[in-house]
């Protein structure tokens, strides 16, 4: 299941052929690596559009990372995480 977060993340990206293309992040002390870009989408806030990525890392992982123009900032806003029991 999807974790909702608001973590703040340091984002190495690139811009390729016109569009930001997010390439690894830092999120708990931890670098992880994009393997792919499974969506984007824009969401407007105001005077600003927020652009929303659904990554996936290089174990699988799922992440969704939000790019605030306003800052510039990035924000971690959702995680997936295995719940046993």
């Amino acid at each position: 299941m999807f974790e909702s977060l608001s973590d703040p993340v340091d984002v190495l990206s690139a811009c390729v052929e016109g569009r930001l293309e997010p390439l690894r992040f830092r999120w708990r002390g931890r670098v992880i690596r994009v393997r792919k870009v499974t969506g984007r989408w824009h969401r407007r806030e105001g005077q600003s559009q927020l652009q929303y990525f659904s990554i996936e890392d290089a174990s699988g992982g799922s992440y969704e990372l939000c790019h605030d123009p306003r800052g510039p900032k990035w924000i971690l806003s959702r995680v997936w995480v295995e719940r046993t029991g």
